[in-house]
């Protein structure tokens, strides 16, 4: 499952921050004014959680394998160049894409932290 995939998975309103304790610490959210509200997601759903494991769990499958490709290449066991070689490049895209945005999460938590209540 590609990213894109993965987040077109994820259900509107799922967002909430890892918080420790049980589920009676979930803070309360209100609608925003003007937005249309959410339908409740429904618990057979994906959270943003599980969607960003699962995208971070593939990115680290493709550089495993091209990392593995590598090493069969050097050793004589791969004698496909272009196959290393593809393997390379996409798992390269696949880190700079979970980089930048990870990235953009910090910029937006760090905006988010400097909003005054």
């Amino acid at each position: 499952m590609d990213f894109a995939s993965a987040v077109s998975k994820v259900i509107p309103g799922t967002f909430v921050p890892d918080i420790a304790g049980g589920t009676n610490d979930v803070p309360n959210v209100s609608a925003i004014p003007g937005v249309a509200p959410v339908a409740p997601a429904d618990n057979g759903g994906t959270s943003f959680k599980d969607t960003v494991k699962k995208m971070l769990s593939d990115v680290n499958d493709k550089l495993n394998t091209s990392d593995q490709l590598s090493q069969d290449l050097a050793s004589g066991k791969e004698s496909d160049v272009e196959k290393v070689v593809t393997s390379n490049e996409e798992a390269n895209l696949a880190l700079q894409f979970a980089m930048s945005i990870r990235t953009k999460v910090l910029d937006a938590y760090t905006e988010i932290s400097r909003m005054q209540v």
